[in-house]
């Protein structure tokens, strides 16, 4: 029988964690390898690729990078193309999935195997979210998925609760969405802000490309939803918040709409108002398994005094998991 392996491309914000979680979870999703591929040999990445090897994870590189990663101490298993060769889903975390797909992918996918990129390659294949489009995928013929953004995940999950419930019903007459962006990750050194940057709308229809990824994402259950996002960056860390403002065909309660949400096990609702209390919460759950296989948001309401009207806020945390 041929063995389930996993090849994960890029060890980055995303790469990193995501190799961790499954070599954490491997036995409970049926992986029987897992292996990975770095493209650049540095010493300061030694500790990082030695923690993923020390649980079993095989690195593979270049051929032409093979002695340079030996060099440096860190043990290449199997050069790049081996292992997207002998993988059954190959994950690819870079920015650069799309010219993978050309160079490499296509080549390999006749026969059965899988593809997935990250949200910033828009066209690489069929847009997927958790929970979200599930029932759009199709086994026999999908062989190239991309999971949207994380903010998009956000806006996916707001209006999929909020507006269309379980059966899909388009109740959205309009959304507008605020993306109010983390300036970089934890992890990363670079690209840090020294005060808010907005950000460019674009698209002429959709503002940026979380609107627009949104869209395309329900598109493939049939959906034709009136979506416009704007995004800007803020000088901070720790997560991702949202503003959002939707309207209803039908009128709804602020009471109904605080249930839909409750029952969405894949949201958390939250009396805290700062990020940096939230944080801490969130990245204990990720850590600890609690939500390695969710997307989730955490969600703010609150009610003006004044005038009745209520609003809320959401706020997605994206933590790197310890391997």
């Amino acid at each position: 029988m041929e063995k389930n392996v996993v090849h994960v491309v890029g060890t980055g914000t995303i790469g990193e964690p995501l190799i961790g979680l499954m070599a954490g979870f491997k036995e409970r999703l049926g992986i029987d390898e897992i292996t990975f591929h770095k493209r650049t040999p540095l010493l300061t990445d030694r500790s990082k690729v030695s923690a993923l090897t020390r649980h079993g994870v095989k690195l593979a590189v270049d051929k032409e990078s093979w002695s340079r990663f030996k060099d440096l101490d860190m043990e290449p298993c199997y050069e790049a193309e081996e292992a997207i060769d002998r993988a059954r889903v190959v994950i690819d975390c870079t920015p650069v999935g799309n010219e993978n797909k050309k160079k490499y992918y296509n080549r390999y996918a006749g026969n059965g195997r899988g593809f997935i990129a990250q949200g910033s390659e828009f066209g690489f294949g069929k847009m997927y979210a958790y929970g979200i489009n599930d029932r759009a995928l199709d086994r026999k013929t999908d062989r190239f998925l991309q999971v949207v953004s994380c903010n998009t995940h956000n806006l996916a999950a707001l209006i999929d609760t909020i507006a269309l419930g379980p059966e899909k019903e388009d109740n959205l007459e309009e959304g507008k969405f605020v993306c109010m962006r983390r300036a970089n990750d934890l992890s990363e050194d670079s690209e840090f802000l020294p005060a808010p940057e907005v950000g460019k709308h674009d698209d002429p229809v959709f503002g940026t490309h979380q609107g627009r990824d949104a869209h395309h994402l329900f598109k493939t259950l049939g959906l034709d939803l009136n979506i416009f996002s704007s995004a800007l960056k803020l000088n901070t860390q720790y997560m991702h918040t949202i503003h959002f403002d939707m309207m209803l065909r039908r009128p709804t309660t602020l009471k109904d709409l605080i249930q839909r949400l409750k029952a969405n096990d894949r949201i958390a609702l939250t009396n805290k108002k700062s990020s940096a209390s939230v944080f801490p919460s969130a990245a204990i759950m990720v850590s600890s398994g609690a939500f390695s296989t969710r997307r989730w948001s955490c969600i703010r309401v609150s009610r003006c005094a004044a005038t009745g009207k209520s609003w809320a806020c959401a706020s997605r945390p994206r933590t790197a998991t310890p391997c």
